[in-house]
């Protein structure tokens, strides 16, 4: 199969690439077409090797790294990554152009909160402070979104209690709150 993705690199067949890394059933396959798709300069190959790097198996997060340690890859990726920073650069400058016009702007954001922050005791269904979402709300941030993170359980355990919320937080900026745009 190697040698069938060195064909499909030096032919530059991104979505056959994509689709082998995407749902070929052998591990291996995926990460050769991973590595086949950052070397023709496709982000989502690198994205899938860094995920692989954080694989619960030993193997895959040895191989992913060797992938991506060597100098092809890793020239690639700080190219990759070089490109993406100055993309992103333009699109503050853009967005500051925006803003002057009196368009609109959006910073978005995620917290973690763990349920023992949120839970204080809320006996008779009155609701309850929440600080830090206080001090966001403050700050012109508004929730528009939670993720309940459950607990991690064995199969079959009928454990499912959750841990904390990931809130998702907007903020409309306004043209005199154009200098945040510098710290992201």
């Amino acid at each position: 199969m190697r040698s069938q993705i060195n064909e499909l690199v030096a032919m530059g067949d991104i979505e056959t690439l994509y689709e082998l890394m995407a749902e070929d059933d052998d591990w291996m396959n995926q990460l050769d077409a991973a590595e086949g798709l950052v070397k023709l300069g496709d982000r989502r190959g690198l994205d899938f090797l860094l995920s692989a790097e954080d694989s619960e198996e030993k193997e895959i997060r040895q191989v992913a790294g060797e992938i991506l340690a060597a100098p092809v890859i890793a020239n690639r990726r700080q190219e990759l990554e070089a490109e993406e920073e100055r993309e992103f650069k333009k699109k503050i400058e853009n967005a500051k152009v925006r803003l002057q016009k009196g368009r609109k702007v959006f910073r978005y954001k995620t917290v973690y909160l763990p349920s023992g922050s949120i839970l204080g005791g809320d006996t008779h269904n009155e609701g309850f402070p929440v600080p830090p979402l206080d001090e966001f709300g403050l700050e012109g941030w508004e929730v528009i979104d939670i993720i309940l993170r459950r607990k991690q359980s064995l199969i079959g355990s009928g454990d499912e209690g959750s841990t904390g919320v990931y809130f998702l937080l907007k903020k409309e900026l306004a043209p005199e709150e154009s200098t945040e745009l510098d710290e992201i």
